[in-house]
């Protein structure tokens, strides 16, 4: 993950860029680990069958779009049609499947939540993809993927709704 902040005069934007490459390699690692504990009746290693590799990759773009979709579609209200950051765009297209993600953020955002977010965003999107990849192979595990990509939003959400000084209301209230 590469992140980027840039002040402007309404607040900040933070730029996110979820590397395709980087994903791929988390989700092969942690499928690895989940695999090696996998056996059949007979006691046969499954780890060909749950391991999500370069072999499947394919399937895994599939999964990393449909995670940054469901991402994105979360994020919504804080999404905005936003001028690119020239450096960090032109990084990203240099491998041509990276997601970029741009919250413009207010003023009184605690920009120190800005990396922890980024962070939340990265494992989001592993959850999700561990999930979606294993819902018709082990609908438990995949249960547990999916608490954990659940769990993972509220505390994105959170992140980004605390802020540095409180939010002044204009008018009365009552």
């Amino acid at each position: 993950m590469t992140l980027n902040t840039q002040k402007t005069p309404e607040g900040m934007i933070i730029t996110i860029i979820i590397g395709f490459k980087e994903m791929q390699q988390r989700i092969k690692e942690e499928s690895s680990h989940f695999a090696l504990r996998k056996r059949d009746a007979e006691g046969n290693s499954l780890f060909e069958e749950y391991v999500l590799d370069e072999g499947h990759e394919t399937r895994f773009r599939s999964l990393f779009y449909s995670a940054q979709g469901e991402l994105e579609e979360y994020l919504s209200a804080y999404l905005k049609n936003l001028p690119a950051v020239s450096g960090l765009l032109e990084t990203a297209r240099s491998g041509g499947e990276d997601r970029i993600i741009q919250l413009p953020m207010p003023r009184s955002f605690n920009e120190s939540l800005a990396r922890p977010t980024g962070i939340k965003i990265e494992d989001f999107t592993e959850a999700y993809i561990m999930y979606r990849w294993l819902e018709m192979k082990d609908e438990p595990a995949a249960a547990k993927y999916l608490a954990t990509a659940e769990k993972l939003k509220s505390e994105i959400n959170a992140n980004l709704n605390k802020r540095s000084q409180s939010i002044e209301r204009k008018g009365k209230l009552w």
